[in-house]
């Protein structure tokens, strides 16, 4: 702000002989005389009237006397203030004005460098609150030009202030844990990569996922999870040093930001100090809950901000990708060409529904007595320009991190409908149902929808959902599959037994068929204590009145041990790998006992099969037909079925 011009009392008028010509002009400046008789009072009134705060100071900046306003605003008496040097209202964390260099502009008098702070400044008050005033200054001169004191002046502004610093603290910081943002980061992590470069040291990036959070939200409610994430930031808080930052990148994902780190042990212990305090139990809503946290660690200096992000990303998918918890990960240098591929493996699959390169493989569902047909679990591939044929677990962690499975699984609903309604009206079609689109709005709508569209009947439709799933499905979950069971699909519960709680599953929602995992399947014969698990399973599930489906059969001593012991439904590579199911044209099933497979398919399409693709004999029970599934291989040329023996069966 500009000095502003000096003012000068005006001096008196010497009086002229009235008749003179500018007679007039003589009667105004007589009144003015009269009126600047006393200007010292005139002053004085003035002074102590105005609205503003405002006080006389000599040019050494010692107070001569302050107005009411002024007193007010600086919680002081007009006794306190006189004689006093104006720096008593300077705040204590603000800089010595003596070292901002101050100076008066050229012409001007020598000022007390307090007296020059024109503009915005932030004071103390008598009782050691804060404000912030607008000061200006002017300089009062004698009749001779002689400066004879400074008018200061003071416009309270912390309310304005404090509103801008209110909007300022909500753009940068989150409001449910008072932590920096993923906004404040941006310029927390700059700050930090350009000094550790200045000082030859390393940044280091602390990433933590909070394990099975949802969980929580879940059984607890939002707002108890409110308070757990609360109470995490507040431990993430204090267990930091003074020059770390802890932010709440959103969710249950925290970052923390360690300045000056001299090497990778460094970083470990930091990240180690933080997981023990997480390891302490909480109490939320009077209960009790221990977490624990997914770790990703990077360090280095000499690259970018988004770099050092990417790579704690990594580090952090890398430690949760195959379902562990409290894992630390680090990822050192450079970004790797694994997560270049994952990236492009995103931008990929965006294109995927799009571009048409989605597609349904069916693995047959079988009565185990005689293995009649029962229906069809549908599993989704993707057809990918460049790599190929891709199993789901492939891309479905790229579909998550998108924000894709909703829509993936809405793909593979009306899909699978469509494809079924051309199936005889005793097969039913098993679809998997992943949680986050379960909990969505429109859920049971899209499921009608479906139905609608293919004019499949709701009850040849079975949803399959997993049993921690069904276990922490929140309240707007429970009434999508409410819904939904009501209009007569049915619901399956996969996995069966790998849970936190079966019963507990069981009696959450309407549960039809329980599938018992193939984990259990695959020692069934082997191992007596899983053996008696899984017919402990097969009573439970028939005791409450429920279909059981076994999972993963493989060979005939599993089959026949399942029989035995009452189980009815069966899926697995005994009786069909997951391929594609062409319609009831291209796709003829017949029961026969001796004849060969290849005779029956050239008797069933002479003409459409030129080179039979013959599989292996596959195990089949003693005393039960065997199958022939003719269909089209990769090429368009029919056949029989068993061009995808490579590919695991849980896919």
């Amino acid at each position: 702000m500009r000095n502003p011009d000096p003012v000068s009392l005006p001096a008196e008028t010497p009086w002229q002989p009235a008749g003179t010509p500018n007679a007039a002009a003589r009667q105004r400046m007589r009144a003015i005389d009269t009126l600047l008789a006393d200007r010292g009072q005139l002053f004085q009134a003035l002074f102590l009237s105005a609205p503003i705060a405002k006080a006389l100071v000599d040019l050494d900046g010692h107070v001569l006397v302050a107005n009411p306003v002024m007193c007010a605003l600086t919680g002081r008496s007009a006794d306190e203030l006189a004689g006093r040097h104006i720096d008593l209202l300077a705040h204590p964390d603000d800089p010595p004005v003596a070292d901002l260099g101050l100076a008066p502009a050229p012409g001007e008098p020598a000022l007390d460098p307090n007296l020059l702070l024109d503009g915005e400044r932030r004071m103390r008050r008598s009782d050691g609150t804060e404000l912030w005033v607008v000061q200006t200054h002017e300089i009062v001169r004698h009749n001779n030009g002689a400066p004879q004191f400074v008018v200061l002046s003071l416009v309270d502004v912390t309310d304005r202030r404090r509103a801008e610093d209110d909007l300022v603290r909500r753009a940068f910081t989150d409001p449910l844990t008072g932590l920096p943002n993923r906004r404040a980061l941006t310029d927390r992590l700059r700050h930090a990569v350009a000094l550790s470069r200045r000082r030859g040291l390393q940044v280091g990036l602390v990433h933590l996922n909070i394990d099975r959070f949802r969980a929580v939200n879940d059984t607890l409610g939002h707002e108890a999870g409110d308070m757990l994430l609360s109470q995490i930031a507040d431990r993430l808080r204090w267990s930091t040093r003074v020059e770390d930052t802890a932010v709440r990148l959103g969710a249950d994902e925290f970052l923390v930001v360690a300045e000056d780190v001299e090497d990778l042990e460094g970083l470990r212990a930091l990240a180690e100090r933080l997981l023990s305090v997480l390891d302490e139990p909480f109490v939320v809503v009077d209960r009790e809950i221990t977490l624990s946290a997914s770790v990703g660690l990077t360090l280095g200096s000499d690259m970018t901000p988004d770099d050092l992000l990417r790579q704690a990303q990594s580090a952090l998918t890398k430690a949760k990708a195959d379902g562990s918890r409290a894992r630390v990960e680090v990822h050192e240098g450079a970004l790797s060409d694994s997560d270049v591929d994952a990236l492009q493996l995103e931008v990929d699959l965006r294109h995927a529904l799009d571009n048409d390169e989605l597609r349904l493989f069916y693995q047959p569902i079988v009565h185990l007595a005689d293995e009649s047909l029962l229906g069809y679990e549908a599993l989704i591939r993707w057809q990918h320009p460049t790599r190929g044929l891709l199993p789901p677990g492939a891309f479905l962690d790229a579909a998550e991190n998108n924000r894709l499975t909703s829509k993936l699984g809405a793909w593979v609903l009306r899909r699978a409908c469509n494809d079924a309604v051309t199936w005889p009206e005793d097969l039913r079609v098993h679809v998997n149902v992943s949680a986050r689109h379960l909990a969505e709005d429109g859920f049971s709508e899209l499921v009608a929808a479906a139905l609608e569209e293919s004019g499949l009947e709701p009850s040849r439709l079975e949803l399959e959902i997993t049993e921690s799933t069904a276990l922490f499905a929140a309240e707007a979950t429970l009434h999508s599959v409410a819904v939904v069971t009501d209009q007569g699909v049915t619901l399956a519960l996969d996995d069966f037994g790998t849970g936190y709680s079966a019963i507990t599953a069981l009696h959450r929602l309407p549960i039809h068929t329980l599938k018992i995992d193939r984990s259990f399947v695959a020692d069934v014969v082997a191992e007596p204590a899983t053996a008696a698990l899984v017919q402990g399973l097969l009573q439970l599930g028939r005791g409450m009145g429920l279909q059981v489906i076994a999972e993963g059969i493989e060979d005939l001593d599993q089959a026949a041990w399942l029989l035995d012991h009452g189980c009815a439904m069966a899926q697995g590579f005994a009786f069909g790998r997951p391929a594609p199911l062409p319609s009831p044209t291209d796709v003829l099933i017949g029961e026969v006992t001796d004849t060969p497979a290849e005779d029956v398919a050239g008797a069933l399409l002479p003409d459409a099969l030129e080179t039979p693709i013959v599989p292996q004999p596959r195990p089949a029970l003693p005393g039960t037909p065997r199958r022939v599934v003719l269909a089209t291989d990769d090429t368009g040329k029919f056949g029989l079925f068993d061009h995808l023996a490579d590919e695991p069966e849980d896919s």
